[in-house]
This record gives C-alpha cells, structure tokens and sequence, in this order.
C-alpha cells in the first residue's frame, strides 16, 4: 500500500501540558492578513496559508537579550534563561508516565549554545505515519516580527517518536521586550513524504526539446492570449477547478 494511502492519520499530536491550547488547522486567510483579492482569486496561496497546522507557545513568554545573554521575565524581574520546566507540568508528566521517565519531561524554554537562539517546546509529542516527515516552519504568508525569527526543520517523526514538538528561534531585537503571547501560533507543522526530499531520483531536468504535444497543448490551456477574442479564460479559473475537485475528494 502506497504510505499516503494508509489507514489512520498521518499526523498524531500528544497533548501532555494540559494547559497547552491545542493545534488549530492553519488558516486560508494567514490569520486575516491576506489582501481580498489574493483571498478570492490566488488558491496558490490560499492552499499553501491552509497547509497543515498551527502551534502555539504553552504560556506566555516574556524575553530579553543583550546579544550575548538571554532573559526571562520572572514576576516581573529579569533572570537569566538557562532551562527552564513549563509551571505544574511535571505532576502531570509524573502521574501519567512509567517509572524511569518521572521528573524527564521536555523543558519549556532553553537558551541554546548560539547567542540569542532560543528553543521553545509547545507542550506537544508528535508522531507521523510511516514515510511521512513533519516541516516544522514559520507562519506561511505572515509578516514575521523584526524582534525573532522562526527556523524552519525536516524532523523524521514517523521513526523518532514520539517527538517533542519544539521551535528554535533567533532572538533579533536587543534591549527591548520580546513577547511570545500563547494565543498567538508561534509556527505551522506540515506532513510530507520523506520521499519528495530524501533523494535526487524523484526530479527530472528536460529541455524544451523533450516537451511533447500533449506538453503544448496543456501549456496552450494555461496561458493568456494578447487577442481577446480568442481567449476563453475567465479570472479566478484556477481558483475555482481546484476548489471543485476538492469538493469532489471530500
């Protein structure tokens, strides 16, 4: 069986802080921040706004770097980041886990070995179908903020699993606050076959010599002609095939 045929879901997500608001299907708008006309007529970008998943910080954080050390805000007073547990969590962890993994549970928030890289865990174990790799990436079409960015990962879950579920973010901004609200998605999660990245065999490279007819008569159905009368394209057509068929596949 084909692994994109297989029965059950492609992605599981563990939700093991309890206060973690869940995963929420990503957005064909960008959170709103598309513009009207790319909302009605542009499904390239729509589809790829609506790929896959948002996930959110488990609670709010409040940083600040210098460019050389990262803090955090503690009841309003400035610490040094190191590592540190998300609040309560390990009651949780240590009431549902077996023995040797009592008191191991993934930290919230970790200043990493390069200056102002941070790893934020979502309070998320992740798992994928056999074949199937998670892209963990930035918000896809939203403005990242100038005070962070998000780095973007392949990470095999289908045979490291459970895995947390993690960002690693780069801190841009000195001496000002940097705030991660929780009702806020942080980053978007998407499945993909390991098979589209893991080697050079699935891609062909061809001249213009090795398109066939059929090739030109698709090519012909794509295009705009300069003579109005002669074409028959109508704006938003794209838009509207892809959305039937996905209607027809539902």
């Amino acid at each position: 069986m084909r692994p994109d045929l297989a029965a059950g879901p492609i992605v599981t997500f563990h939700r093991v802080y309890p206060g973690a608001i869940p995963i929420m299907p990503a957005d064909r708008s960008a959170l709103g921040t598309l513009p009207a006309a790319a909302l009605q007529y542009c499904e390239p970008v729509c589809s790829a706004s609506a790929f896959g998943w948002y996930v959110f910080p488990p609670e709010n954080i409040r940083m600040l770097w210098n460019g050389v050390d990262v803090f955090h805000d503690v009841d309003g007073q400035w610490e040094p980041l190191a590592s540190i547990h998300l609040p309560d969590i390990l009651d949780y962890w240590n009431s549902h886990c077996p023995d040797d993994l009592k008191d191991m549970a993934p930290p919230f928030l970790t200043s990493l070995f390069v200056p102002g890289l941070v790893q934020v865990w979502s309070g998320m174990l992740v798992s994928t179908a056999e074949a199937w790799t998670l892209l963990v990436r930035p918000l896809a079409n939203v403005a990242q903020s100038r005070l962070y960015s998000c780095y973007e990962g392949l990470i095999e879950t289908d045979r490291f699993k459970p895995m947390p579920l993690f960002m690693n973010i780069r801190l841009t901004a000195t001496d000002v606050p940097i705030e991660l609200p929780k009702i806020k998605p942080l980053f978007q999660v998407q499945p993909i076959l390991r098979s589209c990245y893991a080697g050079a065999d699935c891609v062909e490279i061809n001249g213009a010599d090795k398109l066939t007819e059929a090739d030109w008569i698709g090519y012909r159905k794509r295009i705009r002609s300069s003579d109005p009368g002669a074409d028959s394209h109508t704006v938003g057509e794209y838009a509207v095939s892809v959305r039937k068929r996905g209607k027809r596949l539902d």
